[in-house]
C-alpha cells in the first residue's frame, strides 16, 4: 500500500514539474494572461505574409502622407467611395481583407472590420493588432 502511495505522489509532482515547466518555458500561456489575439485579429507578420487586400481607416490626411502600398482608404466617412474600390478589388481577386488604423489604442479598424463583415459575410476580414505603429515596427 505504502508503495502504491509513493507512485500516486511520484505521478503527481512530474505532472506538476511537467506543467510549471510548460507555463514558465512559454510552451503553453499563462492561465491568467490575456490572449495575444481578440477574435478577428491578425498580427501584422501573419499579414504580411498573405496576399491580403488593405484597408486603411485612419484620417484623410495620415492616408495621403503614408500608407501601405496598395492601401484602400476605407473609413466612416467615405465608406461608400471606399467600398465601391474594395468590391472592386475584391470581386477581382478574392483575398483576405485586413483593415488598420493609427495605433492600438484605436478601435476604429474593428469597427470598420465588423461593418465590413456585415457588407461581406463570404469575406476573411481581420484588423490589424497595433495598427499603423505596430506596421512600422
Amino acid at each position: 500500500m505504502a508503495k502504491f502511495f509513493r507512485e500516486i505522489l511520484f505521478i503527481i509532482a512530474l505532472t506538476a514539474l511537467g506543467a510549471v515547466f510548460s507555463l514558465f518555458s512559454g510552451l503553453a500561456p499563462l492561465p491568467w494572461a490575456k490572449p495575444e489575439l481578440a477574435a478577428g485579429e491578425i498580427q501584422p507578420i501573419d499579414a504580411r505574409a498573405l496576399q491580403v487586400i488593405w484597408i486603411d481607416a485612419r484620417s484623410e490626411a495620415d492616408y495621403h502622407t503614408e500608407h501601405i502600398p496598395a492601401a484602400i482608404y476605407l473609413n466612416q466617412e467615405h465608406w461608400e467611395t471606399g467600398i465601391i474600390e474594395l468590391m472592386d478589388a475584391w470581386l477581382t481577386q478574392p483575398r483576405p481583407i485586413v483593415v488598420y488604423c493609427g495605433s492600438a489604442g484605436c478601435g476604429t479598424s474593428k469597427r470598420i472590420a465588423e461593418r465590413l463583415r456585415e457588407a461581406l459575410p463570404d469575406a476573411e476580414i481581420y484588423s490589424l493588432k497595433g495598427g499603423w505603429d505596430a506596421w512600422l515596427r
